[in-house]
């Protein structure tokens, strides 16, 4: 199943055009409840994301290492 856009990046750009700057408390919020609002906190998401793909690349396709 091929993965086809919402839109397009001009259309979204357009749509943005007239947005509001962002706040200061404009920050990423994961579905766990933690704010990505440092690079720190970034860069702690990114290494979980990271090690979760080495496992699932170590334990393949059909879920047996």
């Amino acid at each position: 199943m091929a993965v086809e856009p919402v839109m397009t990046a001009e259309e979204w750009f357009e749509g943005m055009r007239d947005a509001r700057p962002p706040t200061l408390d404009d920050v990423s919020i994961l579905w766990d409840g933690r704010r990505l609002d440092s690079r720190e906190a970034v860069m702690e998401w990114l290494a979980e994301i990271e090690a979760k793909r080495a496992e699932e690349a170590a334990v393949g396709i059909d879920g047996r290492a």
